[in-house]
């Protein structure tokens, strides 16, 4: 990317436009619906020991995400812009509930069964497992993640401003300005909510039981919530307006129960 190209005209347009998108990616990573899969995820990988997968699962999730909408964009700019069916929208919300539901209640199985040894999954669950909880598990389900009407509406846009304001170059620039918001929204909360799970009390049976409980449970409900916005329209436009308290009510009150579970289990080890 030159510097003239940064001096031209098009190029202050594109100087502002950046940081409205990186704060739009910013504020994308903090959806209660990345929040409780990433919290999920976490917890899931730390059980089966994949520390670093842990560790790393709200970065994993955001890149993968970031670069369905990168490839999105680019594809969007080789295309000279398209409009997206209806039916993706439903398609792409659906896909998420049940990437939610199956890591709310994997995170609750595996709750259950601490301290009495690993359970077999059910045959119909088992093929979904590598998906989830492996080294790049997260990394693939924040990329379905981004296989909804919003997400890759804004991957379009990205290539339509792009090649308004310099092409690929800009292009490239917006789903990258976006990507670096949303990992840093995604990987510090992954990083937090990891970190307060790995408290020595909640390594023990009775902290696994309580924390596996509140991390399936967030992501189950959080589930729910996507159908209860699939049938009601108006419900979807109040998410949607008050997405960020949502999401950061979330975590809020993941770390607070989570400090909770791991003083109780503390106080009454087991």
């Amino acid at each position: 990317m030159s510097a003239d190209w940064f001096a031209a005209p098009q190029g202050a347009s594109l100087l502002g436009m950046l940081a409205a998108v990186a704060l739009l990616g910013f504020k994308h990573g903090f959806d209660a619906d990345h929040l409780a899969a990433i919290d999920a995820l976490s917890r899931l990988n730390r059980q089966s020991g994949r520390e670093r997968a842990a560790r790393w699962s709200g970065a994993q999730f955001s890149t993968g995400h970031s670069l369905v909408v990168l490839l999105g964009a680019v594809a969007a700019l080789q295309a000279g812009g398209s409009l997206l069916p209806d039916w993706l929208d439903a398609a792409g919300a659906w896909l998420s509930i049940a990437c939610l539901a199956l890591v709310g209640v994997l995170s609750i199985r595996s709750a259950r069964a601490a301290g009495q040894g690993p359970r077999p999954l059910p045959a119909l669950l088992r093929p979904m497992l590598p998906l989830m909880v492996s080294r790049w598990g997260a990394g693939t389900t924040g990329a379905l993640f981004a296989l909804s009407l919003d997400t890759l509406s804004m991957a379009i846009w990205f290539g339509g401003t792009g090649a308004r304001l310099g092409g690929l170059p800009a292009v490239v620039a917006l789903a990258v300005v976006f990507a670096a918001g949303m990992l840093a929204a995604d990987g510090v909360a992954g990083w937090w909510v990891n970190r307060l799970s790995g408290a020595a009390s909640l390594r023990r049976a009775r902290g696994q039981w309580f924390a596996g409980w509140l991390v399936g449970v967030g992501a189950l409900a959080t589930a729910a919530l996507g159908v209860a916005r699939q049938m009601a329209a108006p419900l979807d436009d109040w998410v949607q307006g008050h997405a960020l308290a949502l999401g950061l009510g979330l975590l809020a009150a993941t770390s607070v129960a989570l400090v909770a579970a791991a003083a109780v289990s503390r106080l009454r080890p087991g």
